[in-house]
């Protein structure tokens, strides 16, 4: 649930022209939500040892799909602002 309302707040934030600097907490906060779910998921990887590097490996990743995401948001801002 914590993830849908992020993917469309960073829509929002996009869409409303914030500043790019959003996605930078936005996406250690997609890390984070991602690392956690399922319940367990999180406990599992710190007892293998590798819970810091599958967090840090995953956030360029979640920075790309943030930053697609609030591109989508500008995206529709600059079309519908012709209308």
């Amino acid at each position: 649930m914590l993830g849908t309302v992020l993917l469309i707040c960073m829509l929002i934030c996009g869409y409303l022209n914030l500043s790019p600097w959003i996605l930078i907490p936005g996406a250690i906060v997609a890390a984070f939500i991602g690392m956690h779910f399922p319940p367990g998921k999180a406990q599992m990887a710190q007892n293998r040892g590798t819970y810091w590097q599958s967090l840090l490996y995953s956030l360029p990743l979640h920075g790309v799909f943030m930053a697609i995401l609030f591109g989508l948001g500008r995206g529709a801002s600059a079309l519908f602002a012709r209308f």
